[in-house]
């Protein structure tokens, strides 16, 4: 047994010798990967900018106000130039004696400008004309909507990446810590006051801290990707392996990432806790005005039911004029009746049809309010809660970290174990990467109020 702990002890002291050796080099070394800084707000206007889908929204937004207008043309009177040219292979005609009368002519034309207005139809056209305008806002809506949602994400997004980097940095500042009591403890199994599993429990904290750091990173390549995914923007950051940028050069590092301080973005966004829930924010006001399409529709098939009655007129140059063969400016007017007899309820029908829609709208726009507000008030309370949690914690890192020194001059002391170093340092960064967590969903709350809230 004496023989085991002996090589081990030699294993660990060669393995430490190895590891703080210089290695030589046989090539350049690489160039250091670039700092790439990211701002919210850079990120939300990219958001906007580029989205495909934000694009496509306002597309059909612009196309449903285009028909809209385009509907309501139907109001007002229709003036068209209209041209019509006539070739019969017979023209009628009467012997008179020796002598043939023709009553007309092979060839004719009719030319000039045309009147059409429709002076009843029971309100059909101005029910379409309301149905087109309540679609125009409903599209309206959802882009607007839409856009808040993306900004939401790209907000997520964001926090996301705050709470990797400072995850990092506190892992960092934790590794720091632990290389130098690495260097302690190398020192003291040297002089023979501290043994080998001393060593081998430091270097075992070592690579759970190297650890955690390598999970953070590979998290924050992750948010970075889906950073971009929203931004359409990478920022020239490779997000294969990248790091905080407050970390000392790291050579496998693809980038080093630098955004705003969680603090600094907090004190811009608690201004959105006395928000109170909008009910008419744009998904709800959208099914409102889908509601409203419905039912004017419905409104306008029934409105078909009822006489309708039409206005035409012109003035023409025409020929021939009559038997007559010469040319003649004539005016034209004429008033049109259409009085609907029977057609098996078509229009019956597909009102009841429109209205059962306009129902299903607004069930719809029903559960819509009670699921958002919901969403709504439960960020709200959970900022109290954070609060308090936020409070707290804060107070268990001042007490980690006087514990945390205390343990390890305890332990240089001979008084402890390094067991309980090592919990007394992961006490700590758990408390620090605790406090980054609450950061970042206050931040997360406080989005989600804005999404769905409104100011006075």
């Amino acid at each position: 047994m004496k023989n085991y702990f002996y090589l081990s002890a030699l294993f660990l002291s060669l393995s430490v010798f190895a590891a703080a050796a210089p290695i030589p080099a046989t090539h350049a070394a690489p160039a250091a990967a670039p700092v790439i800084y990211i701002t919210l707000a850079d990120a939300e206007r990219d958001a906007q900018q580029n989205s495909p889908a934000l694009k496509e929204a306002f597309a059909q937004a612009a196309a449903a106000q285009a028909q809209y207008k385009s509907v309501q043309s139907g109001l007002y009177p229709a003036l068209s130039f209209d041209a019509k040219g006539t070739y019969v292979s017979q023209v009628p005609s009467l012997q008179v004696g020796p002598n043939s009368m023709e009553f007309g002519d092979k060839w004719g034309y009719n030319i000039g400008p045309t009147l059409n207005y429709t002076l009843f139809d029971y309100g059909a056209t101005d029910k379409q004309t309301l149905a087109a305008r309540f679609a125009a806002d409903s599209k309206e809506n959802q882009a607007e909507f839409l856009r808040k949602n993306i900004i939401l994400q790209t907000r997520q997004a964001y926090f996301a990446i705050q709470q990797d980097l400072q995850h990092i940095y506190y892992a960092q500042e934790q590794l720091k810590t632990a290389q130098k009591q690495m260097q302690d403890i190398n020192s003291a199994y040297k002089a023979g006051t501290k043994s080998a599993l001393d060593v081998n429990m430091a270097q075992k904290q070592q690579l759970k801290i190297m650890a955690s750091i390598s999970a953070a990173r590979g998290a924050l390549g992750g948010h970075l990707r889906a950073l971009t995914r929203l931004t359409g923007n990478d920022y020239g950051a490779d997000a294969a392996y990248p790091q905080d940028a407050r970390a000392p050069l790291t050579p496998d590092a693809t980038a080093y990432i630098k955004t705003d301080e969680p603090l600094s973005n907090l004190q811009v966004f608690n201004r959105f806790k006395t928000f109170d829930f909008n009910n008419n924010v744009g998904a709800l006001a959208a099914l409102t005005n889908s509601a409203q399409y419905y039912h004017q529709l419905a409104l306008s098939y029934s409105a078909s039911l009822a006489p309708r009655v039409t206005l035409n007129g012109g003035v023409y140059w025409e020929y021939p004029n009559g038997p007559i063969h010469e040319d003649i400016i004539n005016g034209r007017a004429g008033v049109n009746l259409k009085i609907p007899l029977f057609e098996a309820g078509k229009s019956k029908q597909a009102a009841a049809a429109q209205e059962r829609q306009s129902e299903a709208a607004q069930y719809k726009q029903q559960d819509s309010e009670a699921e958002l507000s919901s969403l709504f008030y439960t960020s709200k309370s959970l900022l109290t809660a954070l609060a308090a949690q936020e409070e707290l914690t804060q107070k268990i890192i001042a007490t980690c970290t006087q514990s945390a020194a205390l343990t390890y001059d305890a332990y240089k002391a001979g008084s402890v174990t390094f067991l309980e170093v090592d919990n007394a340092n992961l006490n700590l960064l758990e408390a620090q990467t605790a406090l980054a967590d609450i950061y970042a969903k206050r931040l997360n709350s406080l989005a989600v109020m804005d999404n769905l809230g409104r100011g006075e």
